[in-house]
């Protein structure tokens, strides 16, 4: 399963186009079986050109692409900067048809999308459970409204990728899909047969303190974890803790909640991650990032540089084989957190030895537990193996 990633930082886009499907041929041929693209920068207004010459002279079986702040090509992040890349593969033996391109259009009810998914899950997925690689404009599509619709309409589907970030306005970011571009909507690239796409999520978090089960709220508003309000439980944690967790917590609080009830004891990846948004000294409530709802157990959390590697290194340790990778990572990340730039890209690059391509996003979408969210500060990536082991 051979695949390419190009990376071009030339400031004309004409020839920052040549750059990178001309690593492409060279490294590929032409008809991969599959391409995204990702433009920064000043090619953000250039992608449906760039996207035009990827389909005339690659022809890619199934190409998708977006626009964002930063980008990421083999070991390096490219942030904040003008650059484009593309990144490309065969996918291997078995089934004919491997993967597509779907445009979803963005609509209220992600149900309207049905139709054209069930279609190409169909058309992918005959020998295996396929997955989707998901690329959205985050002013127009209903991301978190389609993940819960698709876990109950196609449960067997895996759903990773990440939301544009290359615009802070509605109508600014690209959407590619095959030969067409959008200013709005969803690319999902389904893609199956003898393809095994492994998906893995490292949120950078720790669990710090214990889990206790939330026996009073409403909506994202918890006023009771165990009988006593949250505040007063987060008091009595800070005060046992070390003053480096205690700095950590007064820089950013955040909390876990559990995906498995199931289980006796709860470590790292057991938890889907929210941001603690505030706190009511008064009524000792708290209100976090998502709903809370009662019965559910969670536990606080930090995140710092050191965790968040240590994590990712975790997700990495036991990952299978692979060529190729893409990286959704998010754009608080890169040197927003680390010391040192190319953080995400050169662990997953180190550890895999793969070809890895991505980019930096307004939000990032991958599985914990059971089904996929959408996360943040999070690294989300798809690992690309062959089924038949050929």
């Amino acid at each position: 399963m051979p695949f390419t990633v190009g990376l071009s930082q030339h400031t004309d886009p004409g020839a920052a186009t040549g750059e990178i499907v001309g690593h492409v041929l060279e490294s590929l041929g032409a008809q991969p079986d599959v391409a995204l693209l990702f433009t920064s920068g000043e090619h953000m207004n250039h992608t449906e050109e760039i996207a035009a010459t990827v389909v005339e002279l690659l022809a890619p079986a199934a190409f998708v692409g977006t626009t964002a702040v930063s980008v990421a090509a083999g070991e390096r992040e490219i942030e904040e900067q003008t650059a484009a890349v593309l990144w490309a593969g065969s996918l291997g033996s078995g089934t004919a048809r491997r993967a597509r391109a779907v445009q979803l259009p963005g609509v209220p009810d992600p149900a309207a999308d049905d139709g054209v998914l069930a279609a190409a899950i169909d058309e992918v997925g005959a020998s295996g459970d396929p997955s989707m690689i998901l690329l959205a404009d985050p002013y127009s599509y209903p991301v978190d409204a389609a993940l819960s619709h698709w876990a109950e309409r196609w449960p067997q589907v895996s759903v990773l990728g990440g939301l544009a970030s290359g615009a802070s306005m509605p109508g600014g970011n690209r959407i590619v899909v095959d030969g067409g571009v959008h200013r709005s909507g969803a690319a999902a690239l389904i893609v199956g047969g003898s393809v095994t796409v492994t998906h893995l999520v490292s949120q950078g978090c720790r669990p710090i303190g214990q889990p206790y089960i939330i026996t009073e709220a409403e909506g994202n508003v918890v006023r009771s974890l165990g009988g006593l309000p949250p505040f007063e439980r987060l008091q009595q944690m800070f005060a046992k803790l070390d003053p480096a967790d205690q700095r950590l917590i007064q820089r950013g609080l955040h909390v876990g909640r559990v995906t498995d009830e199931a289980k006796v004891s709860f470590d790292r990846g057991d938890f889907l991650i929210r941001g603690v948004l505030g706190a009511d000294r008064e009524s000792g409530a708290i209100a976090i990032g998502d709903e809370a709802p009662i019965g559910a157990t969670v536990q606080f959390h930090v995140r710092d540089a050191e965790t968040a590697d240590e994590d990712l290194r975790a997700a990495l340790a036991h990952s299978p084989q692979t060529e190729g990778a893409l990286l959704f990572t998010c754009n608080g990340r890169g040197t927003h957190l680390f010391d040192a730039p190319h953080h995400d890209a050169s662990v997953l690059a180190e550890h895999l030895g793969a070809q890895v391509g991505g980019m930096f996003c307004a939000g990032e979408i991958g599985p914990v537990g059971a089904r996929s969210y959408v996360h943040g500060f999070t690294a989300s990536m798809a690992l690309f193996s062959d089924a038949d082991g050929q």
